[in-house]
């Protein structure tokens, strides 16, 4: 499970949902996360962020900075920076959200109005 929170300069276009486009430079998401045991015991995950960075930074991800930090503290890996291989899997995901400047965004019927 992720929270998804979007600082100012994304807000508006994150609000678009599907017909977002393209989010400006600078946009910064980040979504804390948790999993819930079949215990029922809910359990502290990464932290993810994406930050839209500027035209060339990494053609490979769109321009989009992904980070992962651990609940500990430690860097799971940063796009173009600390393990950089380690979060390869975000923008594999995101590919599927292209139409949305790379955003995974949750079904219409979870979405607060």
């Amino acid at each position: 499970m992720v929270q998804n929170l979007v600082n100012k300069i994304g807000r508006d276009a994150y609000k678009k949902f599907d017909d977002i486009k393209t989010v400006p430079i600078g946009s910064t998401m980040a979504k804390p996360s948790f999993t819930v045991g079949k215990d029922g015991e809910a359990k502290l995950g990464p932290l993810f962020i994406m930050e839209k960075m500027t035209n060339g930074f990494n053609a490979d991800t769109a321009n989009w900075r992904y980070a992962a930090i651990l609940p500990g503290g430690n860097t799971m890996g940063v796009t173009k920076a600390t393990n950089s291989a380690g979060v390869t899997f975000c923008h594999e995901c995101h590919v599927s959200g292209e139409d949305n400047d790379y955003l995974l965004l949750a079904p219409e019927e979870y979405r607060v109005k």
